[in-house]
């Protein structure tokens, strides 16, 4: 049975399941940096993203996904525990997930699954952060480089010469992955893979960048290195609107080349056997800033463009194909969905909702935060935003030491007409927000030693220090 069966075929499934079937199969997919604004599914006019698409008009949409912080190592440690950063603590450079909180690969590998992780994102999400704990089988894949450019020095070879380490491509990581890939058994699977496109750099293939240029004799050949975009961030050079075209235009052809990548992926795995009893979620960890609030990059604010993610299920038991869900959702959901979906037992700590049901979702709270990153606010951008709430439909967001900025997201989708908080929804969500910024205390997490060599090289290559 193909990953891409007709609700016909799975319904036919459906009737000749026998009763006691085996726990499925869950294969989740983080791509690093991928707005849902520019995703086909949710109205992107531009073809970035056939495959992702399709797998959404198969299955299960949430069209009002959020990501719990801007960046990578909050945002994951989130999606794996079910808490918030200030609880789980992973919330900077040198601070890793709490070693007492259960993670969601821990949980299904005590219900009896195999687990496989395989990231791209080898300085944020990899063994060092914590992340990687609860797989039996891990890689945070890192590629050889010839130069520095968009790369990062790691070691020196035998004779003295530097060596250098670069993010994998899409590609690259699907061929580790199904090198990984154990045979379809008794024990079900639980994969892990962790794209890098469309984060910095933007370099995409060539054809993906001829398809997805408007412009293809300016700035022909050249990419958009980590450099450029924390430069960017920092107002250090002006953007007209042909470099802001150009710039999206790679992100665009970025996104496009994972997307390959994922249905190749998709029809491997259903080659290895893995297609009926398998359940396939697509999220990401959170958005990109293209000047919409006078910055760039992400990790620096917590308005939409940088929260707001694409996120899907497809169950390939059900024919629950077709289904948008606009309650809106975020990260803390995932973990107890996976967990209802695998029937595992779901710890008590966990504070998200269960999407995998047919019924209407209780409502709650959702809440970003930004904690303070000295190496990273000295080296790309201070940060505007420390906490931020969403009671739909209405955002409050809290700048340094200034009143909260408030919004009503049903009207002003971009976050650019601020609500003079005067009606008593928007007065009451400011109060919650003050509420949450007085009891938060910062998070007393596993703390790194202090930053080593490789791993500084590690976050000049994704753009993160000088």
């Amino acid at each position: 049975m193909a990953l891409g069966c007709t609700v016909l075929a799975a319904v036919c499934l459906a009737c000749t399941r026998p009763s006691t079937v085996p726990p499925p199969n869950i294969v989740l997919i983080v791509i690093d940096t991928l707005r849902a604004d520019h995703v086909g599914a949710y109205g992107y006019p531009r073809p970035t993203s056939p495959n992702i698409d399709r797998l959404a008009a198969a299955g299960v949409l949430f069209g009002q996904a959020h990501a719990p912080s801007s960046w990578t190592k909050p945002s994951v440690a989130s999606l794996f525990t079910s808490r918030h950063p200030s609880e789980h603590g992973a919330v900077a450079f040198q601070h890793h997930l709490a070693p007492e909180i259960p993670t969601l690969a821990e949980l299904l590998r005590d219900a009896g699954y195999r687990t496989l992780g395989v990231s791209g994102n080898f300085v944020h999400v990899s063994e060092d952060t914590g992340l990687a704990r609860g797989f039996d089988d891990w890689v945070a894949l890192s590629m050889p480089a010839r130069s520095e450019g968009n790369s990062i020095f790691t070691d020196m070879d035998p004779v003295g010469a530097p060596v250098y380490r670069r993010a994998p491509t899409a590609r690259e990581l699907n061929r580790e992955a199904l090198q990984r890939v154990p045979e379809v058994g008794e024990r079900p699977l639980f994969l892990y893979l962790h794209y890098m496109e469309p984060h910095s750099a933007y370099a995409p293939p060539a054809p993906w960048r001829r398809a997805m240029s408007r412009d293809p004799n300016y700035r022909t050949g050249e990419i958009a290195t980590s450099s450029l975009l924390k430069s960017l961030a920092r107002g250090e050079e002006p953007v007209d609107a042909r470099d802001q075209a150009w710039l999206v235009d790679l992100y665009d052809a970025e996104i496009a080349s994972v997307d390959a990548a994922l249905g190749n992926l998709l029809a491997a795995l259903e080659r290895r056997g893995y297609g009926e009893n398998t359940i396939v979620w697509v999220l990401s960890d959170h958005g990109e800033e293209f000047g919409e609030h006078g910055s760039w990059f992400h990790g620096i604010s917590l308005h939409g463009e940088s929260l707001r993610i694409p996120m899907m299920f497809r169950d390939f038991r059900t024919p629950m194909a077709g289904v948008q869900k606009n309650t809106p959702v975020d990260l803390l959901d995932v973990a107890p969905s996976i967990l209802s979906q695998a029937g595992a037992k779901r710890p008590k700590t966990m504070e998200g909702r269960d999407l995998s049901g047919e019924g209407p979702l209780p409502e709650r709270d959702l809440v970003a935060e930004l904690h303070a990153d000295p190496p990273f606010e000295a080296n790309v951008a201070p940060r505007s935003h420390t906490l931020a709430i969403l009671r739909w439909p209405w955002k409050a967001i809290a700048p340094r030491e200034q009143p909260a900025q408030i919004f009503r997201i049903d009207r002003d989708a971009g976050e650019q007409r601020e609500v003079p908080p005067e009606e008593p929804a928007p007065r009451a969500l400011a109060q919650r927000l003050v509420d949450l910024l007085s009891n938060r205390t910062e998070p007393t997490a596993a703390e790194g030693p202090p930053i080593d060599a490789e791993t500084l090289e590690g976050l000049r290559a994704l753009g993160y220090a000088d």
